[in-house]
């Protein structure tokens, strides 16, 4: 009788923790997943805001989160949007490369 119920305590007990096994894998992992994205959101950011002042054809900034190299590719030309500018014939606009590096270790390549 009390080898049964050690047997189903047992067995409980190797369900439980299975169950558990795979409820923290899973919060593990979307924990990963979320730090993934957010280093992502923050490199983006990084390039947009470097975007927002005039660059040469090279160069180097650095953030608090890490820093951010970037090379110009040339320039693309870019018609304009609407018929209504006519005085305007072509705008051109560089592309650029840029190599972001996280303080973290993480790293990501952004065209823009």
């Amino acid at each position: 009788m009390r080898a049964g119920i050690l047997l189903y305590a047992l067995v409980l007990s190797v369900i439980f923790g299975l169950f558990l096994q795979f409820s923290l894998e899973k919060q593990v992992a979307d924990e990963r997943q979320m730090l993934r994205e957010k280093n992502r959101l923050t490199a983006e950011l990084m390039v947009s805001l470097s975007m927002e002042n005039p660059l040469k054809e090279q160069g180097e900034l650095h953030f608090n989160q890490g820093w951010l190299t970037y090379h110009s590719l040339g320039q693309e030309v870019v018609p304009p949007a609407s018929r209504e500018n006519t005085d305007e014939n072509c705008v051109s606009k560089k592309d650029y490369i840029f190599n972001v590096y996280l303080t973290d270790g993480s790293s990501f390549q952004i065209k823009n």
